[in-house]
């Protein structure tokens, strides 16, 4: 069945594939054939071998992955700004090789130093050059996982605020994986990550300090500061490492990764706060937040009242335990 598979890679339309595909035999059969294809080049070498995983993997989400763990193919960048291609699960976690490629001889090759292989016994990292026109594809339709998570960019945060961090991060996610219904909701959303940025004192040199803009206000990125300076003298704007921000930070919505990341901000006086009050104002924050994204993405067919109505029942829970 191999070589019948092989017409996927000349048709780019999902809508296409998934008639290809239901047309192309017994869903088990296929199913198998792909899974077998998808493994001879997850420990990819080239753009081409990379491009011809995540085809795979798109057409695996399509007929299921049955009793196989289900992965998806992702191209973003890391923290250098190289491209860096990997497969992860519904959880997050990586699979197969992540890696990430850098220029060299007028071309594009793995960095060996900077991927990783995982689940890949016997095999290894073989990087190739790879010039010409190059493109790193990634994966248009995504798998069924928990719309919303939350993190934090800094784990910094005043010591009032360390243990409801904790929770949020080992708790609160933990609940929200195992809690949320993601195959009710709709294809058209992939998830809202929401990044916690936390106000912090580490000495002179290593803080942050935010004061909430007023949003009716309605300033522009480089009004900020000139605002600030209205509110705080020069002197202690600097001293305490001040800096004006909204409360809620929305992105777009990206066509290439169904994803929307969300920056809710807190001020200082968030973690002078009992506890318990401030996992009851963080659960409001994240579903004014997811609110928000709900307004900016109504009419897109996902369900967003019974993935909000799910995400509250969550968030209701969490708080109580505090």
């Amino acid at each position: 069945m191999h070589s019948k598979l092989d017409q996927i890679f000349e048709i780019e339309s999902l809508d296409a594939l998934g008639r290809y595909l239901s047309a192309a035999g017994d869903v088990s059969d296929v199913r198998e054939t792909l899974h077998s294809m998808f493994l001879d080049c997850a420990a990819y070498s080239t753009p081409a071998e990379w491009n011809r995983a995540v085809r795979l993997c798109e057409c695996l989400a399509i007929v299921g992955w049955g009793g196989h763990e289900a992965v998806e193919a992702h191209c973003g960048r890391y923290f250098n700004g190289y491209p860096n291609t990997f497969f992860a699960t519904t959880g997050g976690e990586s699979r197969y090789l992540d890696a990430v490629w850098f220029r060299r001889d007028g071309g594009i090759v793995i960095n060996p130093g900077l991927s990783k292989l995982t689940k890949m016994p016997g095999r290894s990292i073989e990087p190739r050059v790879c010039t010409g026109d190059v493109r790193l594809l990634s994966q248009r339709n995504w798998l069924p996982k928990c719309p919303v998570l939350i993190e934090s960019t800094l784990a910094n945060c005043y010591p009032g605020s360390r243990d409801v961090m904790q929770s949020v991060w080992h708790g609160l996610n933990d609940r929200l994986l195992g809690g949320m219904r993601p195959q009710l909701y709709g294809p058209q959303l992939n998830r809202i990550l929401i990044n916690c940025a936390m106000s912090f004192d580490d000495g002179p040199q290593c803080k942050t300090n935010y004061i909430i803009a007023d949003e009716s206000l309605k300033l522009r990125k480089s009004d900020y500061y000139a605002a600030l300076l209205q509110m705080y003298p020069q002197e202690e704007v600097e001293s305490r490492a001040l800096y004006l921000r909204p409360r809620y930070e929305i992105g777009p919505f990206r066509k290439d990764t169904g994803m929307v990341y969300v920056t809710i901000v807190f001020e200082k006086e968030f973690s002078d706060m009992p506890p318990a009050a401030q996992r009851r104002t963080m659960c409001d924050y994240f579903l004014t937040a997811v609110r928000r994204v709900a307004a900016r993405r109504k009419g897109c067919g996902y369900d967003f009242a019974l993935m909000t109505a799910d995400l509250a029942r969550v968030l209701d829970v969490w708080a109580a335990e505090g």
